[in-house]
């Protein structure tokens, strides 16, 4: 149910805690280091001094990860590492030279700098070593590229949906018409959607009142424009009331038959974003949105408002994925043929222009000699442009 997946992670958390966070082969030392990291954590003591307050179960579990993958790849007291161990672990990652337990290769070893270097300043802020081994490690060194996903067109997404169970059906328009992330959904309620005479509204709050997160980032309101009749026909053939989660079926159901229905549909090839058919996944939903989306609105702050980013460097990746970053097309190009006439025209302008400032020239020295005025003017030409101007006085 939603409610599982919602406190999926707190209930990892807390089953960690109470077998004291199962640090199997760890040191006495280590499992002390370990507890004493975590525990800060959790009340928000001695955290990152841009980052303040208690983190989140999702957070700990991670933090604890972090802890379980260095005692088991170095396997020696964390106060006892050395920068070029640290160094040449994640070489060795990045390489493929050490891999996960499954046997495959490491993705994003670029994840794991950065929580190895949120350990590693806990562990010089509370005086436990001296050194910071981090200080030369870089995420940006060992990035691999932009991570692969399933691009659909939007006849195929059509057809996905067009294809689904009933229930699913509406879920898969709706986190298609809302481009909401995967884990905003599971948190929505019923009460958050508001049903109007023309139009459908989504209220994707920051917190519930209990402090419970919603949204990944801010509060926003927006138009669902394809979904509001059928998901609020979901809803009734659910029975669900105002309190309840939106989303019935568990991330794990809703992936699983995403994956079936689009490998029934697609067959199993790669796309356009290296993601294949078989792979469909619910955020593969919000990144076809994303491309759906892309053109409609006028503003890119409008565009980032409903999809809830704080800066535009997303939008730039779908528009790069499209093509569209560098807009300039064949019919803006100058040809050669343009250019040597613009050129012509250009030169035909110029000796035009010449004549017309000769015979001004001319007529202004008549007039001056009819007034008995001194002087004479002349056509003085600078570069490749001429002027009227009058002869340089002999020394």
């Amino acid at each position: 149910m939603a409610q599982g997946d919602v406190d999926r992670k707190k209930i990892q958390w807390e089953n960690f805690k109470k077998r004291k966070l199962l640090l199997d082969n760890f040191s006495k030392k280590n499992k002390l280091i370990t507890n004493e990291f975590v525990k800060d954590f959790e009340l928000g003591i001695n955290v990152p001094s841009g980052a303040k307050g208690r983190r989140t179960p999702g957070t700990l579990l991670k933090l604890r990860g972090i802890c379980v993958f260095l005692n088991s790849k170095l396997k020696k007291d964390f106060d006892k590492i050395t920068k070029k161990e640290l160094h040449s672990l994640f070489n060795d990652m990045q390489e493929g030279k050490v891999l996960k337990e499954n046997g495959s290769q490491y993705k994003d070893v670029g994840d794991f700098i950065k929580n190895v270097k949120t350990f590693w300043k806990w562990m010089l802020k509370t005086k436990k070593v001296q050194e910071d081994i981090t200080e030369d490690l870089s995420r940006a060194s060992y990035k691999r590229g932009k991570p692969a996903w399933v691009y659909l067109t939007h006849s195929q997404i059509k057809n996905l949906i067009d294809s689904a169970r009933g229930d699913y059906r509406a879920l898969i328009l709706f986190l298609y018409d809302s481009g909401i992330r995967p884990q905003e959904a599971y948190r929505l309620k019923v009460s958050d959607l508001e049903f109007k005479k023309d139009e459908t509204l989504l209220n994707i709050p920051e917190r519930r009142e209990d402090g419970t997160k919603v949204s990944k980032t801010f509060e926003r309101t927006i138009k669902l424009k394809q979904s509001g009749s059928l998901i609020k026909s979901y809803i009734e053939n659910q029975g669900l009331k105002s309190d309840d989660f939106l989303i019935v079926p568990s991330q794990f159901a809703f992936n699983k038959y995403l994956r079936e229905l689009s490998k029934r549909l697609f067959g199993v090839q790669t796309t356009k974003a290296r993601g294949r058919t078989d792979q469909l996944k619910l955020y593969d939903v919000r990144h076809n949105s994303a491309i759906f989306w892309l053109d409609k609105y006028k503003r890119n702050s409008d565009l980032m408002y409903r999809f809830g980013w704080s800066r535009e460097d997303k939008i730039f990746y779908y528009s790069e994925f499209l093509g569209r970053r560098d807009k300039i097309d064949d019919e803006d190009m100058i040809t050669s043929e343009d250019k040597n006439r613009y050129e012509r025209e250009l030169e035909k302008l110029k000796k035009e222009n010449k004549d017309l400032l000769e015979g001004f020239v001319e007529i202004a020295n008549e007039v001056k000699k009819l007034k008995g005025q001194k002087g004479k003017l002349i056509l003085v030409k600078k570069g490749n442009e001429y002027f009227i101007g009058k002869p340089k006085k002999k020394k």
